[in-house]
């Protein structure tokens, strides 16, 4: 027998075939390794699914929707489970029951009035983003409830928020260094809520949040002036307070940049338009120091 095996080597040598069956013979058993690897995996995997889907049951059971929802079988029971939640301060559950509630409910008055409440919660934990998402969602889908303003003014307080922190009473922000485009975002939505809807309850403070945008806004403006004045750029300050003068006449910053510009002009050689401003200047705020310097031409 060994002489015929032993032959067949010697043809496979002479044909320089021994090094292709070794590497033949190699593969065969890596392969039939991994498909035995593959098996025992295959085998533990299966094992292992009745644990997890048990643990998943056990998570869904233990989850705020699962516990809260399940046996409500009412649109306003959920929603009084929910309401419960937000009253007390776990915004999570809240948001999760009214979540539920639309799922289960998308039509009628205690849904709509869910998807206000999930914006409500969403600001309270200072998910702004979100806040505005629920806020919008709801002008898109009930354009005629009678609850826009509240919508209206839910974005605008969104807006007015970004770039706090829960020591702002100890360190408060400067608006006036924050990006602008929040500040001038929450305007517009105040504006849209005192134009449309005069006699909200919410107009009074709107207002009063416009005020102080709109010195917020102008003082970033009259900043911004004077970085370029004490540059020496003196026509990038007329320009900017130029824009400032437009953008939010009747802000309180409004005498300290005309007083800017005219110092501007000044530097610039032109007289003439030096004292125009200051002329503006002194029918705008007499007791301005700088109305001081106006000479008659």
């Amino acid at each position: 027998m060994w002489r015929p095996i032993r032959y067949l080597g010697q043809a496979l040598n002479q044909r320089g075939l021994v090094k292709s069956v070794g590497r033949w013979l190699s593969l065969l058993v890596y392969n039939m390794l991994m498909i035995l690897n593959f098996t025992r995996l295959h085998l533990i995997r299966l094992a292992l699914i009745p644990v997890l889907v048990g643990t998943l049951a056990g998570c869904a059971s233990n989850s705020p929707t699962g516990n809260e929802a399940r046996g409500l079988e009412s649109a306003e029971a959920i929603y009084s489970s929910a309401k419960r939640s937000l009253n007390q301060g776990d915004f999570l559950t809240a948001i999760a029951l009214f979540e539920t509630l639309g799922a289960r409910f998308p039509f009628g008055t205690f849904t709509q009035q869910a998807q206000l409440d999930i914006a409500f919660a969403f600001l309270q934990q200072d998910e702004f983003d979100s806040a505005i998402d629920s806020a919008d969602r709801f002008i898109k889908l009930y354009p005629r409830n009678e609850n826009i303003d509240y919508a209206l003014y839910i974005k605008g307080v969104s807006h007015f928020s970004r770039g706090g922190s829960a020591l702002e009473s100890i360190f408060p922000r400067d608006l006036a260094k924050v990006n602008q485009n929040w500040l001038r975002s929450s305007f517009a939505e105040f504006d849209t809520l005192v134009r449309r809807f005069p006699d909200s309850k919410y107009v009074p403070d709107a207002l009063e949040r416009l005020t102080y945008l709109k010195d917020e806004m102008a003082r970033h403006e009259l900043i911004t002036a004077q970085f370029y004045y004490n540059r020496g750029a003196m026509v990038a300050v007329v320009n900017r307070v130029n824009f400032l003068m437009e953008r939010f006449d009747g802000s309180k910053h409004v005498p300290n940049a005309l007083a800017l510009m005219a110092s501007a002009y000044q530097s610039l050689g032109q007289a003439d338009l030096q004292n125009d401003t200051l002329r503006v200047l002194a029918l705008t705020d007499p007791s301005h120091p700088a109305v001081k310097g106006l000479t008659e031409s």
